[in-house]
């Protein structure tokens, strides 16, 4: 059985649409789930991708990840 993924709202069309500050909240989750290293291999994934889409990709894997603003 898998671990329900936790969830992490925030708005692209403000400032917590920045992916750093995306990466801020999903860090703060993982770290009350004791999923540190998850986080770890999250943010490598991230900050290597080539756009946004992509970076939110790699976090929607782990995160359930939802844009208040409905862009994303």
């Amino acid at each position: 059985m898998t671990a329900k993924k936790p969830k992490v709202e925030f708005n692209s069309m403000g400032e917590s649409g920045n992916i750093y500050y995306i990466l801020a909240l999903v860090r703060a989750v993982m770290r009350k789930l004791n999923r540190i290293t998850e986080y770890n291999e999250i943010y490598c994934a991230v900050t290597t991708s080539r756009s946004y889409t992509e970076a939110l990709g790699h976090i929607r894997q782990k995160i359930d990840l939802v844009d208040l603003d409905g862009k994303f």
